[in-house]
């Protein structure tokens, strides 16, 4: 056996865990982030700068992309006033009609403390979600505007869980339940919606998927991931566990400490809205920083 080039040279890093500080090479990122962009970084909150410093470590330009997506997420953030999205007075139109047909809960917690959150895209009746989220630029926005709700409501449950253990956490453990999914949701208004939603939110929320389990997968499932997964970038992808029986998904969260708090199978009638969640995050600490992390400031 001859070595070749690639293996003599020398190996990457890991990814830093969440909760380490930043390493040097990062905070060197960090730093030609707010050198470009500004010392505040347009507002950007902590936690993202955080997961945008490290999302784009394995990319060629990681110190280019870091402030490209930076910008991209402060303005997004500014023109849609996204830091005042959970105030019971922006609480979006139609919330209750969203909730109800795609239901997203938080259903427990592994040992590094990474919410479990199930999305039960199965069960979203496709014709009736399609007349009142798509069709219109209006109606995509609303439902835009719905998933950035969820997004923020998971973003800040991280923030007051890691001022709590004193240990930054900002990944997730997604369960996607595809129990009841039929060719009905094959219909290209459908798979578009669902193609936004992944171009759009993985990059303002980079770095904030730990693991993703796919339970109930019919048949037909293999036709929509093919018609999805290129828009899902390597990393995400290498996350993603395809566990048709929801009892061996069970088992394998179990070899990573996950503690349910409510079964599969009654997430619709027991696990709270994330539009209720939402009333008990108005007053939430701000990103938990590591001790003596070093954020480029100086």
């Amino acid at each position: 056996w001859i070595p070749s080039a690639a293996s003599m040279a020398p190996a990457k890093p890991p990814p830093s865990a969440e909760w380490d500080p930043l390493t040097p090479a990062e905070v060197d990122i960090l730093r030609h982030c707010r050198a470009t962009i500004g010392k505040d970084l347009n507002g950007l909150p902590d936690d993202l700068v955080t997961m945008m410093v490290r999302g784009y470590m394995s990319e060629k330009d990681p110190k280019g992309e870091s402030v490209n997506h930076m910008k991209e997420t402060a303005e997004w953030r500014k023109a849609g006033d996204v830091d005042s999205a959970l105030l019971p007075a922006k609480v979006p139109p139609q919330r209750s009609d969203f909730e109800r047909m795609w239901r997203t809960a938080v259903i427990g917690e592994d040992e590094a403390g990474h919410q479990v959150v199930m999305e039960s895209i199965g069960k979203i009746p496709p014709k009736e979600f399609g007349t009142l989220f798509t069709g219109s630029e209006a109606k995509e926005a609303l439902f835009l505007q719905q998933c950035t709700f969820n997004k923020e409501v998971l973003r800040k449950l991280n923030i007051k869980r890691s001022a709590e253990l004193k240990r930054r956490v900002y990944k997730m453990v997604v369960v996607l339940d595809l129990s009841g999914l039929s060719s009905s949701h094959l219909s290209s208004n459908f798979t578009n919606l669902l193609k936004t939603y992944i171009g759009k939110f993985s990059n303002l929320y980079p770095e904030s998927l730990y693991k993703l389990y796919v339970i109930n997968a019919p048949w037909i499932f293999s036709g929509v991931w093919t018609m999805i997964s290129p828009f899902v970038h390597p990393v995400t992808r290498a996350k993603v566990h395809i566990i048709s029986n929801p009892k061996y998904a069970v088992e394998d969260l179990a070899k990573i400490g996950v503690k349910l708090a409510i079964p599969f199978d009654q997430v619709y009638d027991k696990a709270k809205p994330l539009s209720v969640v939402a009333a008990g995050l108005q007053a939430v600490p701000p990103p938990y920083i590591p001790p003596g992390e070093d954020r480029a400031l100086k």
